[in-house]
């Protein structure tokens, strides 16, 4: 028994210490419907960001960073269940593009000795291109997020999850976007 409780720590702490260096971004549109959008569209998402990093940890005198692979088809998906539960029909053959441009998307998180805080910023650019005109228009925001000791990459994720999910919500249920579908 003695000699299992320090095999069974170093176990533990070598698995912390080996997470993966990438953040998982999977958000997921929960909401229902929320208004009616009657148009075909064919979807686009591009990620424009300057840089590839989701999320930034900052460590008194060291930074260290992590990005997200296949962050554009993450936000596709969501945005593509949301049109579609709010009655868009998604289709490549569609004349009307909606193409979403992820101009930010990232958390940075400061620790402290004690405590630590995570800023999440999205901004999203959204497209329509229908017949000879065009709809432009951005959409942000912002989540924070405090807590004890050090953070839990998990709820990072959460956070920055549950902002996607709240800025898509926020499209779909834009009147002027829904009338310019609709015109």
């Amino acid at each position: 028994m003695k000699k299992l409780l320090p095999l069974c720590l170093l176990a533990a702490l070598t698995a912390c210490s080996n997470q993966p260096n990438q953040l998982i971004l999977n958000p997921v549109y929960q909401g229902g419907k929320i208004s009616t959008i009657n148009s075909n569209v064919s979807t686009s998402v591009i990620d424009l960001r300057g840089d590839n990093v989701t999320l930034k940890i900052i460590e008194s005198d060291k930074i260290k960073t992590l990005a997200s692979p296949g962050i554009a088809d993450s936000v596709k998906s969501a945005l593509d269940s949301a049109l579609s539960r709010n009655g868009a029909n998604i289709s490549n053959l569609s004349t009307t593009r909606f193409e979403l441009d992820i101009h930010q998307l990232q958390a940075v998180v400061t620790e402290k000795m004690m405590t630590h805080s995570s800023n999440a910023t999205i901004e999203f650019g959204v497209r329509v291109v229908k017949n000879a005109s065009t709809f432009n228009k951005n959409y942000q925001g912002n989540a924070n997020l405090e807590g004890p000791l050090s953070h839990d990459r998990a709820k990072i994720e959460g956070q920055l999850n549950k902002l996607t999910e709240q800025i898509i919500t926020r499209i779909v249920s834009d009147p002027e976007l829904i009338a310019y579908l609709e015109g």
